[in-house]
């Protein structure tokens, strides 16, 4: 199950535009869930191919139209008594993306797993965490750049060369990035399980 909403939030309707321009299948069913939305269902496709076609479509509905789109998509549901199941995860993807400010148009419900567990830590153990690693004045520490430098570093699973490539910044420059959050929170961000932290704690 797919559900496409305006990126702007607005209520108008897009279900004919999507009718217009995206490429379905004989199969596919495409309806309206009566607040704006589009509702898409895929016969037969699996959650890479999804994505996929999702990313396609929506970069042509705004190539073509100007109309800027932002999908959840939920597991894949073959079932159509399970359908209601993957209409609420796909509305809890776009609503986990919107609350993490996760700015990607295409939220996949089965990669969020780390969000839905960041979301179930108690208010008491994320106050010792954020002070354990972020001190007493924790947006000195998580700005902008560390932010976005930290994002890229994950997008980038880790790889430095590549990370720098992405963020239009020379390596050893990413490097010292790198170095000062280490300095700053104890958590080296080169290492799997600091990351791990690190972005758990970005998410709380």
């Amino acid at each position: 199950m797919v559900v496409f909403q305006r990126e702007d939030g607005g209520k108008a309707s897009i279900l004919e535009t999507l009718r217009e321009l995206a490429p379905l299948e004989e199969k596919d069913l495409l309806a309206e869930d009566g607040a704006g939305r589009a509702l898409m269902i895929k016969e037969g496709a699996d959650a890479g191919e999804i994505e996929e076609f999702v990313m396609a479509l929506i970069g042509t509905l705004e190539s073509e139209t100007g109309l800027r789109l932002k999908a959840g998509i939920s597991n894949v549901h073959t079932r159509p008594e399970d359908w209601p199941a993957g209409y609420r995860e796909a509305l809890e993807a776009l609503a986990t993306g919107e609350k993490y400010n996760n700015t990607h148009p295409v939220q996949v419900y089965g990669r969020q797993i780390l969000e839905r567990m960041a979301g179930e830590v108690s208010a008491e153990t994320r106050k010792e965490m954020k002070r354990q690693f972020l001190g007493e004045h924790p947006e000195t520490i998580l700005t902008d750049e560390t932010r976005e430098t930290a994002e890229h570093f994950f997008e980038a699973d880790l790889n430095l060369s590549v990370a720098a490539r992405q963020m239009f910044i020379h390596r050893n420059t990413l490097t010292y990035r790198l170095d000062r959050i280490q300095k700053e929170t104890g958590l080296d961000l080169r290492k799997f399980n600091d990351a791990a932290i690190f972005r758990l704690i970005m998410m709380m």
